[in-house]
Order: C-alpha cells, then sequence, then structure tokens
C-alpha cells in the first residue's frame, strides 16, 4: 500500500488546535517552542487560546498551520507511519518541503510568516475575496470569471476535485463571477480568509518574496512532493524554490495532483494539519483510497 500525506492549507485553522498534541509529545512541544523562538512571539498561545480573529490574520495562520501540520507528520512517523510521496494545499506544500528535507522547519516557519505579511499588505483586508464553487465544472467556472473581468481581478484560485473549485480576486468581480455560477445551478460558498490567494492581485508581492526566498537554503527533496503548478514531482532544490513562487499567482492544481498520486500507486491518504478538506477532495476523486485523518492514523498505528 502507498501511502501520502496530504498538508493542509490556510482556512482550515481553529483556535485549540495542537494543544493535545502539545499535551502528549514532547517533541512536538519543542517543536512549538522552536516557532515561537523563530518569530519572537508566542505562536503557540495564539494556536491554543487565540483569539480566533488573530489566528485568522494570514501572517499568523500560515506558520500556525505549518508547524501543526509538520508537528503532526513528525509524530506519526516516530509511530512508523512513513510517507511514499507528500502533496499540500497551497500553504501545505511548505510543510511537505519540510518534511522532504527541502526546507528547515526553523526556515520554512519565517519564510511563510513573511508571504503571510506580504499577502495581508498587498492586498488589506476586505478588498479581495474568495468563493468555493460547488458543482460546475472547471471551464464553466473560468468562463463566469472572465465575463466578471469588467469588475476587477477574478480567476480561479484553485482546482481542488471534480465540479469543486475556488475562486478568487477583487470583492466585486468574484461576487459577480458567484453570481453567474449560480446562475448555472452551482453552490457558491464565501470563504473566511483575510487575502485573496492565487490571483493576480498578488504580483506586486511576486519580486519581494522571490527575494526572501532567495535568502533560504533549500535541498533535493528526500520524498516525491507534487508540486501545486504543475502537478508533477519537484525536481530539485531550484524547482522547490521556483514553485512557491510561481503559486502565489498560479491556481493550486491539487484534483491533478491526487489523479497523478492514484496513477502511481498510492492508496492510502493521511491529513495532516487542521480539518479534513483533502480527505473530502480525495473522496470525490476516487472511493477506492483509503483517507485517514492524523487521529485516526495514530489509531491504526497504535493499533498495530
Amino acid at each position: 500500500m502507498g501511502i501520502a500525506f496530504l498538508f493542509a492549507g490556510q482556512g482550515s485553522q481553529v483556535v485549540g488546535m495542537g494543544s493535545d498534541l502539545a499535551a502528549s509529545c514532547e517533541k512536538c512541544r519543542r517543536l512549538f517552542a522552536a516557532a515561537d523562538a523563530t518569530l519572537g512571539f508566542s505562536l503557540s498561545r495564539i494556536m491554543a487560546e487565540g483569539p480566533a480573529g488573530e489566528l485568522r490574520r494570514t501572517a499568523i495562520t500560515q506558520p500556525a498551520v505549518l508547524t501543526l501540520s509538520v508537528a503532526q507528520a513528525r509524530h506519526l512517523m516516530s509511530l512508523g507511519v512513513v510517507p511514499d510521496m507528500l502533496a499540500g494545499h497551497s500553504l501545505g506544500q511548505s510543510s511537505a518541503l519540510v518534511i522532504a528535507g527541502v526546507l528547515d522547519f526553523e526556515a520554512a516557519v519565517w519564510l511563510v510568516a513573511e508571504r503571510g505579511r506580504l499577502m495581508q499588505e498587498t492586498v488589506p483586508e476586505g478588498e479581495g475575496a474568495m468563493m468555493a464553487i460547488v458543482g460546475l465544472e472547471g471551464e464553466r467556472v473560468e468562463a463566469a470569471c472572465r465575463a466578471a473581468q469588467s469588475l476587477g481581478a477574478v480567476s480561479v484560485a484553485g482546482y481542488n476535485a471534480p465540479r469543486q473549485t475556488v475562486i478568487s480576486g477583487a470583492r466585486a468581480a468574484v461576487e459577480a463571477a458567484a453570481g453567474f455560477c449560480e446562475e448555472e445551478g452551482a453552490a457558491a460558498v464565501p470563504l473566511a480568509v483575510s487575502a485573496p490567494f492565487h490571483c493576480d492581485l498578488l504580483r506586486p508581492m511576486v519580486p519581494a518574496f522571490a527575494a526572501l526566498a532567495a535568502c533560504v537554503p533549500f535541498a533535493d527533496p528526500r520524498l516525491p512532493v507534487i508540486d501545486n503548478v504543475t502537478a508533477r514531482p519537484l525536481a530539485d532544490a531550484a524547482a522547490a524554490r521556483q514553485s512557491l513562487i510561481e503559486q502565489i499567482t498560479a491556481p493550486v492544481r491539487f484534483e491533478e495532483s491526487l489523479r497523478y498520486l492514484m496513477d502511481v500507486g498510492i492508496d492510502c491518504f493521511v491529513q495532516c494539519g487542521p480539518g479534513d478538506s483533502l480527505l473530502a477532495f480525495a473522496r470525490r476523486v476516487s472511493r477506492k483510497a483509503k483517507l485517514l485523518t492524523f487521529e485516526e492514523a495514530v489509531q491504526d498505528a497504535c493499533a498495530v
């Protein structure tokens, strides 16, 4: 059985996440402490206690989700649950790069915090929006976005699963595109995010982020990591760095990534990070795969 770890992106964070793990695992507590030291404030306290509004801030959410995801993955590996391949959704790709040995944990925490800060500065909260579109083919969602572009930038930010996409851009344009999709029978669900990810509104931050990424050492992957941009394994350190830069404005091709993993023999998926949304995407692609949350994977490992 081939196993892939899937790493959560932004949007699934909840106050209290990681508290049980920190209480039960000394290595995980040390990891949370390392994140606090790297950032210069108590990220672990915000994760444990909130407030929720603070945890939703992009510059807080991104290192928080990465820290929890890496802690969970390392805990599973210490129990003998070792992945054959890795994939992350948006921010989750950085978590995958840590587990693959491409990025040091502290470097990744710093980089994603800076990524979040730049995103929030580039598009002030309230000016952009993201919506999940359910029940419409990707090509028709793309057409709806084109029809709304007179109101501002809007495009598909993620192809998550069959007939399930996310659109992103200027608030008025996103709302108009979502309305066109609803007229065709789709459901449109606003996402609770503080910036519009994976769209052209973030293009002004690309040079600054590229300069930051150039300051961080990248190594070749020790495990295959499926790239959000191409839905294929990252070839080397240079490709990994370039992918993080390109994904700022490029859509996440997660459905294609899941299909690639399944085509090469992965039949068990474990989500690391809060929630289980990535497992829901995998279920929409195939009902044959074994799908496990972190907690379920721990139970399986301890039962052996």
